[in-house]
């Protein structure tokens, strides 16, 4: 269980503040903790001045901090945002607004289609394997880019997240209600749960529900009586569509959707399915507000890389006097970090597409999806595709998916089988090495 911090209101003294005063050394501490944004799990192991102590240091370190940009969240005092946080979100902004335009191609219809399809999927896997769901990435790929039925609940709680997301977009131009919430989480728990009274409704106290830490399990936090959740709820829905067109009330739109994610998951308004509800707002808020790079990534699957430090970054700022700036960071760091991602993803795709046409050329009867295919089956002998799974990976219609697959079998690249009731298509493999070589 992460250690909270010490009462550093109780600690602050005259001699205390002299002593921080005339000490070069604890400057420079804490402006170090405080460029870092240090929690006191680790601020209490620096190296101190030996008239110090750490519980000290940590009361000095809270007082410059203490200057604080209020947030509109009830028990969320305040939060702290340094420049380190302005930096990540310029990086957001600079590289979100501008990422297609660094490179020389720009994706067609279709490979925007494509690549939106590929986020989507796996937005929605790693958001289900962060809250638990049970499958390998390759099992829930296939799954979602095949449209087969899910096989038990951990497949259904990737399927229902694949629609959510799906859904929110859909919902990018409408402002958030309590009924649009519901139908979403309605969406997320579909055929998951074994109770389904607390389907269609906000939890009660009756719940009793509590969120244990995924290490130790004991309780990490309480959420809030019903009473007081469902009146912060409202706070939380009028914030999402309240217009900030004057200096004092905006905020960066990475922040307020960071806000909104954090809020509530604070209040866990459902009995199940807050955590990937609070992350499907984040994602509708940003989409809303016209960052349409966010339905090209994968936040929860930068987030799924770094479990552990997003819980704690809920933790750290719940326990540390309510200061969000310890979970802005963390997501704005995410969100770099996916954006990344998907600028040495998109990079990469599109040099292959250069190799692809240019193969496509030398072979001349292929056209480059069919490529890309009899590429992957050069390496991949054992495996399949069908004709939903080749429409989805191209962003292409049903019948040019078809005729692709069709042209491949007459030429005799692909045989053509039934597993279960589905039509699949099986590599040649002798056909297929005779062309590479």
């Amino acid at each position: 269980m992460i250690k909270k911090p010490p009462k550093w209101q109780k600690l602050f003294t005259g001699e205390l503040f002299e002593k921080s005063h005339n000490s070069k050394e604890i400057q420079e501490i804490l402006t170090k903790a405080q460029k870092e944004y240090v929690y006191w799990d680790k601020f209490r192991y620096y190296p101190f001045p030996k008239d110090i102590t750490p519980e000290g240091a940590w009361t000095l370190l809270k007082i410059s901090r203490s200057s604080s940009e209020k947030t509109p969240v009830k028990s969320i005092s305040g939060a702290n945002f340094p420049k380190k946080l302005y930096q990540k979100l310029n990086f957001i902004d600079t590289h979100g607004a501008g990422l297609l335009k660094s490179f020389k191609d720009r994706p067609s219809n279709a490979q925007a289609s494509k690549y939106i399809i590929s986020s989507l999927t796996e937005e929605a896997i790693a958001s289900s394997q962060i809250e638990g769901a049970n499958t390998t990435h390759k099992v829930a790929k296939e799954m979602i880019l095949s449209q087969r039925k899910p096989r038990n609940k951990n497949e259904q709680m990737i399927v229902n997240n694949y629609l959510a997301m799906q859904k929110m977009a859909e919902w990018k131009d409408f402002d958030l209600t309590e009924q649009m919430l519901l139908d979403l989480r309605a969406i997320l728990v579909d055929q998951t749960v074994d109770d389904i009274s607390i389907v269609g409704r906000f939890r009660n106290d009756e719940d009793g529900i509590v969120v244990h830490d995924p290490i130790t399990g004991e309780i990490a936090h309480t959420p809030p009586k019903e009473e007081i959740m469902l009146f912060e709820l409202k706070r939380l829905i009028e914030y999402a569509h309240k217009p900030e067109d004057n200096e004092e009330e905006f905020a960066h739109p990475v922040i307020k959707a960071t806000i909104l994610h954090f809020w509530f998951a604070y209040l866990h308004p459902f009995a199940d399915g807050n955590g990937r509800s609070s992350r499907a707002v984040f994602y509708w808020y940003l989409l809303k507000n016209n960052y349409w790079l966010i339905e090209y990534i994968s936040v929860s699957r930068a987030i799924k890389q770094s479990r552990k430090a997003y819980d704690n970054a809920f933790l750290h700022s719940e326990n540390d006097d309510n200061d969000m700036t310890y979970f802005l960071l963390y997501i704005a760091e995410t969100f770099k970090k996916s954006i990344i991602q998907f600028m040495e993803h998109f990079e990469k795709k599109m040099k292959e597409a250069h190799e692809f046409k240019k193969t496509a050329s030398i072979l001349g009867k292929f056209n480059a999806r069919q490529v890309v295919l009899l590429n992957y089956f050069l390496t991949h002998g054992d495996e399949y595709t069908d004709v939903i799974t080749h429409q989805n990976k191209h962003g292409i219609s049903r019948p040019s998916a078809y005729n692709d697959l069709k042209f491949l079998i007459q030429k005799g690249y692909l045989t053509e089988t039934r597993k279960s009731k589905r039509l699949v298509y099986m590599p040649n493999m002798a056909r297929i090495k005779g062309i590479f070589n």
